[in-house]
């Protein structure tokens, strides 16, 4: 035998072989080896085919990261928006911190819909809004991005400023029943 060559385990060999026998004697039948990935249950009937479709489900997770493509699943692993963190956060916020974050949920808003929205005077004034979400993200050790992305573009000497939730927070809030928890809660009052 060569010095890189893989040597057989009949040890194994022979457990396997008469596990099989003891197993078809018995009439008993082999069950298929299932685990989930992204929330999915697959299932494979020999540990060779279960090794070779997690290593395509792993290759196609890379590909897809390297563009920009990230489950839903993926997205709440890496998320700082534990259900603690989330229902502290949103306990802890004014009024018109959680009406700005309840409108971004819905979708993205640019800061006149905001401070229209708000019924706020001025984009001055949401932008206090903004400070106070800022101070109470930093309570949490979080920062706005972990929150929320602001795109800003020029339109005719108009500087335009859209606010975008980020996906993380707005999932978190999908499981967790939020807004609509705190609208019934208020309804009651």
């Amino acid at each position: 035998m060569k010095k890189n060559e893989v040597r057989p385990n009949f040890v194994l060999d022979d457990t396997l072989r008469f596990l099989y026998i003891a197993l078809r004697n018995n009439k008993a039948s082999l069950v298929a080896i299932e685990f989930i990935h992204r929330g999915k249950k697959w299932r494979v009937d020999t540990p060779q085919e279960a090794i070779e479709l997690r290593r395509r489900l792993q290759e196609v997770d890379e590909e897809e990261a390297e563009i920009g493509i990230f489950p839903e699943d993926q997205i709440r692993a890496e998320s700082v928006w534990t259900p603690d963190v989330f229902w502290d956060f949103v306990h802890a916020l004014g009024s018109q911190q959680r009406e700005m974050l309840e409108a971004l949920i819905e979708g993205s808003k640019s800061s006149s819909e905001l401070t229209a929205r708000l019924k706020l005077e001025s984009d001055v004034a949401l932008g206090g809004v903004i400070s106070g979400l800022s101070k109470q993200l930093r309570r949490f050790e979080l920062k706005p991005v972990d929150l929320y992305v602001v795109s800003t573009d020029w339109r005719n000497n108009e500087r335009i400023r859209r606010f975008f939730i980020q996906r993380a927070f707005k999932l978190a809030a999908e499981e967790m029943g939020w807004p609509e928890e705190k609208k019934m809660e208020r309804k009651s009052k």
